[in-house]
C-alpha cells in the first residue's frame, strides 16, 4: 500500500511538472481561462532560476545548519528567521492596506450570515444577493456554508465587533500558524532525514499568493492552517503516544472541516496514516494499547465531522429551512466533466442556474447526465485524455492560484502589472517543489517514513478529488503546501560510497 502511494505520488507530480513546462494558464478578472504554450526561452528561464534558487538555499543551509554549532551561528539563525517572519507579516499587512477588494460572491453571503448569527437579528435574511435570491434562500440552497458562517460569528463574538473586513486580520494570523505548522512538520521529518530548513522557508515564505489571499474572506486560509496544525499534532502522537496531541488535532480538524468541506481529504489521509502506524507495531503492543489507538481513530473521525452536522441541523431547524431547496451536489460533479465557459470542469452558470432555480429537476436529471458523460468518455478515450489534460492544466498551471482575480474586478487595475512576474516565480516554486519531491520519493523508496507517506497521501487525495469535482486553481493550494516539507528533505548524492549507504541505513533503523 505504501509503495502504491509513493508510485501514484511520483506519477501525479510528474504530470504536474510536464504540464507546467508546456503550459501557462492566464486568468482574467472575470475568471476567463486561456491556456498558453510556453516558449523555449521561458522554460530555460524557469530552469535557470529554479537551479539558482536551489543552490542558494543549499549553501545557505550548509552554512547555517552544519555540524559545527556555535553561539554566533545560532544567533544568526534566530535573527534571520525573525527578520523573515517580520517581512512576511509586513507584506501581508501592507497588501491588505493598499489592496482592498470588494467583498463579493460567496464571501459576502457567508459574512452576512455570520453577522445575522452574531446579532441574533434576521433583517439581513431578506436582502437580495448577486444570484438574485435572498440571503435566506442562499442559506437554504447552500447549507454547507452555515458552519463557516457560524465560525465567523464566533470570531465576531470574541472581538465584540462584526465588521466583515476585520476577518482579514484573522487570515493574517492564520498564515503565521501555517509557517509554524510547516516548520514543525519539517522538523518531524528531520528526525528521520536530513532536511534543508532554508529551502523550506524560501518555498513557503516566498509563496506570495498565500498572503495575497488573506484579503479573501472565506474558509481557505484558516482551514488550511488548522489542517496543517492537525497534521503536525498527529505526527507527534504517533511518536510520543501522548493523548493531548490527538485531542488538539481533533479540535483543529473540527474547525477546519466547519470552514471547508474539502478538509475531509486531510481527515481521510490522517486515518490512513494512523492505521499504518497502528499495524506497524500491532503485534508488539498490549491489547489495551491497541484498543486505545483504535478508539483515538474513531473519536478523531466522529468529533471532527459531527459538530459541523450539528451546527447545520441546528440552524436548519431554527430557520425552518426546506431541504428540498438544497443545491444538489451532483451539479458540481457534472460541472467537473463538462466543457464550461471558463475551462474544462470549471464553474458553469448554465448547470448552476438550474440547480438553484429548480433543484428537484436538477436532482432528477443530473445523475443521468453524469452517466451519459462517463459513457462518452469511455467510448472516446482520446477525447477524455484531452479533456482532463486541459482540466489539470487549467488548475495546476494557473500559478497565481486566483490571487490576482480575487483582488480585482478590473483587468486594468495596477495589481495586474505583477501578474506575469508573479506567475513566473510561482511556477518556479511549484516546479522546484515537485521535482525535489520526485527525487526524494525515488531516492528514499526503500525507507519512506510514515510521515512522508502521510503528506503524499494528502497530495494524492487533493489531486484526485479535484479531477472529480468542479475545478478552480485556488483549490489546489493546500496540496502544494503539504509537499513543501518533503521537498525540503536533503537530496542525496547520486554517486555515493558504499560506506555512506551503510551509515544511512543504520541511522534509519
Amino acid at each position: 500500500m505504501k509503495k502504491l502511494i509513493a508510485v501514484l505520488g511520483i506519477i501525479f507530480l510528474t504530470i504536474i511538472v510536464i504540464l507546467n513546462i508546456i503550459y501557462t494558464t492566464d486568468m482574467t478578472a472575470s475568471e476567463q481561462i486561456t491556456i498558453n504554450f510556453n516558449s523555449v526561452l521561458y522554460v530555460v528561464g524557469l530552469i535557470a532560476v529554479g537551479v539558482i534558487l536551489f543552490y542558494i538555499t543549499y549553501f545557505a543551509n550548509k552554512h547555517l545548519f552544519n555540524d559545527t554549532e556555535t553561539k554566533n551561528k545560532h544567533k544568526l539563525r534566530v535573527v534571520l528567521f525573525i527578520i523573515s517572519i517580520i517581512l512576511y507579516i509586513v507584506f501581508a499587512v501592507v497588501f491588505n492596506i493598499f489592496v482592498r477588494p470588494y467583498v463579493v460572491g460567496d464571501s459576502v453571503h457567508v459574512c452576512n450570515l455570520a453577522q445575522t448569527f452574531y446579532r441574533g437579528e434576521d433583517e439581513l435574511l431578506t436582502h437580495d444577493t448577486y444570484l438574485g435570491i435572498t440571503l435566506f434562500e442562499y442559506m437554504q440552497a447552500y447549507p454547507q456554508q452555515i458552519s463557516l458562517a457560524f465560525v465567523f460569528s464566533i470570531i465576531f463574538h470574541i472581538i465584540h465587533y462584526d465588521l466583515m473586513e476585520i476577518l482579514r486580520i484573522f487570515n493574517i494570523q492564520c498564515i503565521l500558524l501555517m509557517v509554524f505548522a510547516v516548520y514543525k512538520i519539517t522538523k518531524q521529518l528531520a528526525k528521520t532525514y536530513k532536511v534543508n530548513i532554508v529551502l523550506m522557508l524560501v518555498l513557503f515564505l516566498t509563496f506570495f499568493t498565500i498572503p495575497m489571499l488573506t484579503t479573501f474572506l472565506y474558509g481557505d486560509i484558516p482551514s488550511l492552517a488548522f489542517c496543517l496544525l492537525a497534521v503536525y499534532f498527529m505526527m507527534k502522537y504517533t511518536e510520543t503516544k501522548k493523548l493531548r496531541y490527538p485531542i488538539l488535532a481533533t479540535i483543529f480538524t473540527m474547525f477546519a472541516y466547519m470552514m471547508r468541506m474539502n478538509s475531509l481529504i486531510f481527515i481521510i489521509a490522517t486515518v490512513i496514516y494512523l492505521l499504518f502506524s497502528f499495524f506497524k507495531g500491532c503485534t508488539k503492543r498490549k491489547g489495551k494499547e491497541n484498543a486505545l489507538q483504535i478508539a483515538v481513530i474513531v473519536c478523531y473521525v466522529v468529533l471532527s465531522i459531527l459538530p459541523t452536522t450539528l451546527v447545520q441541523n441546528y440552524y436548519a431547524k431554527a430557520y425552518n429551512l426546506d431541504e428540498s431547496k438544497r443545491y444538489p451536489m451532483t451539479s458540481y460533479l457534472l460541472m467537473a466533466m463538462e466543457e464550461g465557459p471558463r475551462a474544462n470542469g470549471w464553474y458553469s452558470e448554465e448547470i448552476a442556474s438550474k440547480a438553484i432555480t429548480d433543484p428537484e429537476a436538477a436532482k432528477a436529471e443530473y445523475p443521468q447526465k453524469i452517466r451519459e458523460r462517463l459513457s462518452y468518455f469511455a467510448s472516446n478515450p482520446g477525447y477524455a485524455f484531452q479533456f482532463y489534460t486541459g482540466k489539470i492544466a487549467s488548475t495546476w498551471t494557473e500559478n497565481t492560484y486566483s490571487a490576482i482575480m480575487n483582488n480585482t474586478l478590473d483587468d486594468n487595475a495596477p495589481i495586474n502589472k505583477v501578474k506575469e512576474p508573479l506567475t513566473f516565480y510561482q511556477k518556479v516554486l511549484l516546479l522546484l517543489t515537485c521535482l525535489c519531491c520526485i527525487v526524494i520519493l525515488i531516492q528514499n523508496r526503500k525507507n519512506l517514513s510514515l510521515e512522508v507517506i502521510f503528506l503524499v497521501t494528502i497530495f494524492i487525495g487533493g489531486f484526485l478529488f479535484h479531477l472529480l469535482w468542479e475545478a478552480k486553481s485556488r483549490y489546489i493550494l493546500p496540496y502544494i503546501v503539504v509537499l513543501i516539507p518533503i521537498a525540503s528533505i536533503a537530496i542525496q548524492k547520486f554517486k555515493r560510497k558504499p560506506q555512506d549507504i551503510e551509515q544511512e541505513a543504520k541511522a534509519l533503523e
